[in-house]
């Protein structure tokens, strides 16, 4: 209903998360506000192209910061938007998952006959060098799970009779179905109090960090982690002043390389006047450099404090969640051993 409504221009605004980065021409909005930082140049230039999107108008976009730092951010994008240092965008070379997963759906319908089918698959540029063992190992994948999997019930989905391939269980259709599509996602995990009462779900991956007697805030509570069993986190109330608060997936995009560097050049340069969002955080660079260090784009800051808690040090690479996440896990591991 939003989405026929949006398009008909009776809607004065919409409120969304990411879903509407799709590719449906909204020509009637005229303008996007994009809160917190988008990440990555080609995804500020996606979300600012859904306003305007006819031609001969003009997209207009407003950045609002949830932190100081992503004015920064805001003016490294506007930045490598008019130097058009865009994320390249390299084409996948034989994805033998997304090549199973659309052969499980011919084989949902009326079936395929594998020999004309490895015809037309390699007729297509993404599958134009498949060779004949690649096929035969994504044809062996669907059919009994291959090697890996061949013990699994569950993986043995489509029957085979000579060159024909059908999947006739109407549970495995029905369960195919549902699961089309290759956006990752993470596994759900049910919140319960240890003496009963479901809170909600959190995702797999927020919990996995926990340990047993860590707080975190969820659905308005302060709660106490206590252990995991059969998918259920089990919690009680917590009085912590010291508390996390969970993330999902999709608000954990990373920083894009392109994105990254500009600002790295942009702190570098030290140029606060470049920009309005740069000469608004004047008064935070220059309270960083009094007490710190800026850091050049060739330069890694690491920054060293002693609290009531012990000796810390902090690193900033300035390259996104994905890479920072990586060294934490890499520098945990050096500094155990």
């Amino acid at each position: 209903w939003v989405e026929t409504e949006l398009a008909r221009g009776s809607l004065r605004c919409v409120v969304c998360t990411s879903s509407l980065d799709l590719g449906i021409d909204f020509s009637p909005v005229e303008q996007v506000i994009q809160v917190g930082s988008p990440k990555g140049v080609a995804r500020f230039l996606q979300r600012a192209g859904r306003s305007g999107h006819q031609p001969g108008s003009v997209s207009r976009i407003v950045c609002v910061p949830s932190h100081a730092f992503e004015l920064i951010e805001f003016a490294a994008a506007k930045r490598a938007v008019d130097e058009r240092n865009l994320e390249s965008r390299e084409p996948l070379e034989k994805p033998l998952d997304v090549l199973a997963q659309h052969l499980v759906t011919l084989a949902a319908g009326s079936g395929f006959d594998s020999e004309d089918l490895l015809k037309e698959v390699r007729s297509t540029w993404a599958y134009r060098n498949l060779t004949q063992e690649e096929w035969d190992w994504v044809l062996a994948f669907i059919t009994t799970g291959s090697k890996t999997l061949e013990r699994y019930p569950e993986y043995s989905k489509v029957e085979r009779k000579g060159n024909q391939y059908r999947l006739v269980d109407r549970r495995k259709v029905r369960m195919h179905r549902m699961s089309i599509g290759t956006i990752a996602s993470d596994a759900s995990i049910k919140l319960k109090y240890l003496k009963g009462g479901s809170l909600g779900t959190v995702e797999e991956a927020f919990v996995s960090r926990l340990n047993p007697g860590d707080a975190f805030f969820f659905a308005g509570r302060c709660l106490e982690f206590v252990r995991v069993k059969d998918m259920t986190a089990y919690v009680r109330k917590s009085r912590s002043r010291e508390a996390t608060v969970p993330r999902w997936i999709g608000g954990r995009m990373p920083l894009s390389t392109q994105l990254a560097e500009t600002v790295r050049e942009m702190l570098g340069e030290g140029d606060l006047k470049d920009s309005p969002e740069m000469n608004a955080v004047e008064t935070i660079i220059d309270l960083q450099r009094s007490v710190s260090h800026l850091p050049n784009s060739h330069e890694i800051l690491i920054e060293q404090t002693k609290s009531r808690e012990g000796h810390h040090l902090f690193l900033y690479p300035f390259e996104g969640r994905l890479v920072h996440e990586g060294l934490s896990v890499l520098i945990a591991h050096r500094m155990t051993q």
